[in-house]
């Protein structure tokens, strides 16, 4: 990717994901209503790809995971609790759309897994490669510099191509909330280790004075409403935004 970068900044180490989902856990038991910390109300389609969007930020970065990279094994295959459709549709169904009470269910596993002792961690069977997670010394120094969430979304945009439907390589099933979680995600992890990524807010105020979507809103609701519903064109016309916005040269000497 083509990286840009508004200024050199120095970075911080990167916040796990999993310390961030136990920081909305632990906000979510100490009040009795949303909108919480990170994530506002409660979305497990939105929150699924939240994750997966900071997770691709701590890729970007470069930093090692140790233990906490075997979540998804632990999750799978020791409890069994990750069905083939997700478990935000699961828990969803099995809480008959309690939005709360099914994220819940799912941040409790996760505070079970960061209480697992080392010979458990251990003992979780892993098929990926090199040496085994929890073997491996954490690290969330970043070793490669941040990549702005536009570069991202330019890197989505050329993987997905013009071939319907796979978006789903990112986002699972294609849903604007799921794609604005993603971003949130990524963004959020970005910031949490230091990285300004004040492109993106250029582009937001863009979309707002060029493009006529309202002030104070997501890109989510007029897109969709504007692509009669279609979530999928939706998301492809914010990607095409993205690439005019690109194209305009707007760099932070000329962009204010």
């Amino acid at each position: 990717m083509n990286q840009r970068s508004d200024s050199p900044v120095e970075m911080k180490p990167a916040v796990p994901v999993r310390d961030v989902l136990l920081r909305i856990r632990q906000d979510m038991r100490s009040r009795q209503s949303g909108p919480y910390l990170y994530i506002g109300m409660p979305d497990v389609d939105r929150v699924v790809c939240f994750v997966g969007g900071y997770r691709e930020c701590l890729h970007s970065l470069g930093v090692e995971q140790g233990a906490d990279a075997l979540f998804g094994e632990w999750f799978r295959d020791v409890k069994k609790a990750w069905p083939g459709q997700g478990w935000e549709r699961a828990y969803l169904e099995e809480f008959h759309g309690d939005q709360e009470r099914a994220l819940l269910k799912y941040l409790d596993f996760v505070a079970e897994f960061r209480a697992l002792p080392p010979e458990a961690l251990a003992a979780i069977p892993w098929h990926g490669e090199g040496e085994h997670p929890a073997s491996r010394v954490p690290s969330w120094t970043p070793v490669r510099p941040p990549t702005p969430t536009l570069d991202l979304l330019l890197e989505v945009r050329q993987v997905i191509g013009d071939v319907p439907g796979r978006l789903g390589m990112f986002i699972g099933y294609i849903e604007v909330n799921r794609m604005a979680g993603f971003i949130d995600g990524y963004r959020l992890c970005l910031a949490l280790a230091g990285a300004r990524d004040e492109e993106y807010a250029r582009f937001e105020r863009w979309l707002q004075e060029d493009k006529g979507l309202p002030p104070g809103q997501e890109w989510t609701s007029p897109l969709l409403q504007a692509c009669q519903g279609d979530a999928e064109q939706a998301i492809r016309q914010l990607l095409a935004y993205v690439v005019e916005f690109r194209a305009l040269g707007r760099s932070p000497a000329n962009s204010e």
